[in-house]
């Protein structure tokens, strides 16, 4: 049995006429849906956040990178360390020779060879701390910063003060223990009039 062409034609057309009003029908429903999103996104009720960091703050004019290419694949940074721009970040890790038997001056001379920084002389309240001598704790020290290396080996007694125009390291007495020190020179002056009489 065949089917007449101009049947086919006839029932292809309104076939396919169909399929373009259902499809037609989903897009508008699907606009509409967008279109509520949106709506819903921007209502006002939440301000619009800025994307950050923002890769073009001047525009789309490119911005040489602070790298340098070494070999093929190796792109190595052209920005100062950390280490490099704040001396006292730079990270030690040093072992005191057991040979040495040092006082506190000397060790913090032996940590802070390459450093850059020197120690302020030895003057008034500092010549207690220099000439202490170094505990058996802080023989190995690191690895840590330089700054946390010279609170350590002064403790808690001593402010580090640092003078970044003539790289030096100097220490002050910490308030609270002026009076520790002034009971133990009063109590030794005491003791030593006793012993004589």
């Amino acid at each position: 049995m065949s089917i007449p062409m101009a049947a086919l034609q006839r029932y292809g057309l309104a076939s396919a006429a169909l399929a373009l009003l259902v499809l037609s029908g989903c897009a508008t429903g699907n606009k509409a849906g967008t279109a509520a999103l949106t709506a819903s996104a921007h209502d006002g009720s939440r301000v619009p956040e800025k994307v950050s960091p923002d890769l073009y703050p001047k525009g789309a004019a490119p911005v040489p990178e602070p790298v340098v290419r070494y070999g093929r694949y190796t792109l190595v940074s052209t920005e100062p360390g950390a280490e490099q721009r704040d001396l006292l970040s730079q990270i030690i890790n040093v072992t005191i020779p057991q040979s040495m038997s040092p006082n506190v001056h000397e060790a913090m001379s032996y940590v802070m060879q390459r450093s850059g920084y020197s120690l302020c002389p030895a003057q008034g309240d500092v010549k207690i701390l220099y000439g202490l001598p170094l505990p058996a704790s802080q023989y190995q020290l690191g690895p840590m910063t330089l700054r946390n290396t010279v609170q350590i080996l002064a403790g808690p007694a001593w402010q580090v003060v640092v003078d970044e125009v003539s790289r030096s390291i100097c220490f002050e007495k910490r308030q609270g223990y002026e009076r520790v020190a002034r009971a133990a020179a009063a109590s030794s002056s005491v003791v030593g009039s006793a012993a004589h009489d």
